[in-house]
């Protein structure tokens, strides 16, 4: 267990410097986004942004998910290039059909999400064109993590993030065009992204069309495919109903806090992801696959916990830093700990969602999220109008607490796992009464507030030791790992070594 560990931390630290550079060029637009849009244009952005993720969970058919399940499966044993050019050419043709469709409906669309206003047709086309482009680079990105490629999907994800910056730079602050500035330039990154890629698909290609491995295949995401539109609107009811209750310019303040606390996500939770899917798959025949899925729940809890402090308790400087011109924004810090935690909670239910996959119980995540997502809908719309953007935050928790809550309880009948659960609650109780303390303290001095806060997240750990949270085994390999680490003159050789 300890060398597929080994492995996944390799495969995650280089993940992560794509998804850290992704955040990076987050961080830095930001402040040009709050400068040059008012909090309406910024919750315009958001209801665009929560529209493009819905025409790519329904666009896409998750048939990346499907390519992930069956690469390595014996029965395409030699077919993976065609498999791979049956999956593609269905994408690009999925994406094709998406624009298409929306071209002649743009206007109408633009009514629907903004107040009857149908002059941002073509703002809703470059949103649209953006999402297919998104759907068809999800393949070969997929066929990356499939084949332990991650030096390859970082580097061209990098180059991505590389022009989406400059041209956004250039579009939304030399020509002041705004939001249909900001597509523009998502659109031209995708591209380029594709170029890179365009080597390393023609390579793993075969042209022969796959059709009876695609009924397959689609066979297996049809279940995944509703829970994904339930999903997709499980992420964004919030904004949706904050616009239609609030107004734009509350979804505008709500974002900001909200891609705050996203970092953990797209950081933290997404590059582990990218590791662990492929990993827990190449594992499903092995004997420990039961521990490892336990102790990746445990390690990958405390880890992100300590990162949902982080975030949660500086979150009020970051927010009144990042949006220093416009203090119109500063309310947003409230939402980061609703979000952060419930980034938390999400988590856990993905990890735990993993016992169904490899059971083949896909119809039941889709029964789950079925459940769920009419539940978030429906606290959004009880809390909103009494909180307004907290309400829609405190929403998002309570409904992945659920979520995770009954995820876990039918993946136990199918695929019983004994996770650490007196750790996972010790690990959450005291992350939350640390904040709660940050909470108190917020109309402190800032240096005092800075100093207090600093001690809560230094003092996690080994508030954590106190509490006896930490196996023996696990000590010993902390201890050796401070005997290799400390010493900064043999830094580069075991970043060497590592990988």
């Amino acid at each position: 267990m300890l060398q597929h560990l080994k492995l996944l931390l390799k495969d995650t630290a280089i993940y992560a410097l794509g998804n850290i550079s992704g955040k990076v060029v987050g961080y830095i637009l930001i402040p040009f986004y709050v400068e040059k849009l008012t909090t309406a244009e910024y919750g315009m952005l958001a209801t665009l942004e929560a529209t493009f993720q819905f025409i790519v969970a329904l666009a896409g058919l998750n048939l990346y998910i499907a390519f992930t399940r069956w690469y390595n499966d014996k029965e395409i044993e030699n077919r993976q290039k065609s498999v791979f050019f049956t999956t593609l050419s269905s994408v690009v043709f999925l994406a094709l059909l998406t624009f298409v469709g929306v071209y002649p409906i743009a206007s109408m669309m633009s009514r629907l999400l903004f107040d009857d206003s149908s002059q941002y047709a073509a703002l809703v086309r470059l949103m649209t064109a953006s999402a297919g482009m998104e759907i068809v680079g999800q393949i070969p990105a997929t066929l990356c993590k499939m084949q332990r490629k991650p030096f390859m999907y970082t580097r061209n994800l990098i180059i991505r993030l590389t022009v989406v910056l400059i041209l956004t730079l250039l579009f939304v602050v030399v020509y002041d065009r705004k939001i249909e500035g900001i597509y523009e330039a998502q659109i031209i990154g995708a591209i380029v992204y594709l170029l890179l890629f365009l080597p390393y698909i023609f390579t793993n290609i075969t042209v022969k069309f796959e059709m009876t491995i695609l009924r397959k295949m689609l066979r297996f995401v049809l279940p995944l495919i509703l829970s994904s539109l339930f999903g997709v609107v499980f992420n964004i009811a919030d904004r949706y109903i904050l616009k239609f209750i609030s107004g734009l310019a509350t979804v505008g303040v709500y974002s900001l806090g909200y891609k705050l606390a996203n970092t953990l996500k797209i950081f933290i939770v997404m590059s582990i992801q990218l590791a662990l899917t492929p990993t827990v798959f190449r594992m499903v025949d092995h004997p420990g696959i039961k521990r490892f899925l336990s102790k990746i729940m445990t390690y990958f809890t405390f880890g992100l916990m300590f990162c949902v402090l982080g975030v949660s308790l500086f979150g009020q400087e970051a927010v009144k830093l990042m949006s220093a011109q416009n203090p119109e924004y500063w309310d947003a810090y409230f939402i980061v700990p609703f979000i952060s935690f419930g980034i938390l909670f999400g988590m856990m239910k993905d990890t735990s969602s993993y016992a169904l996959q490899i059971a083949k119980r896909t119809n039941v995540i889709a029964s789950v999220i079925i459940f769920v997502s009419p539940l978030n809908v429906a606290l959004n719309i009880l809390l909103i109008p009494f909180m307004g953007a907290i309400g829609a935050g405190l929403s998002m928790l309570l409904s992945q607490i659920a979520y995770f809550g009954v995820m876990y309880y039918y993946a136990q009948r199918y695929y019983p796992v004994a996770y650490e659960f007196r750790k996972l609650s010790l690990y959450i109780g005291l992350g939350a009464m640390f904040c709660f303390i940050a909470f108190l303290i917020r109309d402190w001095n800032l240096a005092w507030r800075l100093c207090i806060k600093t001690s809560l997240l230094a003092s996690y750990p080994f508030v954590l030791y106190l509490l006896r949270c930490y196996d023996r085994i696990e000590l010993q390999a902390l201890q050796g790992f401070w005997r290799k680490w400390r010493h900064p003159g043999k830094l580069t050789e075991n970043i060497r070594n590592f990988f």
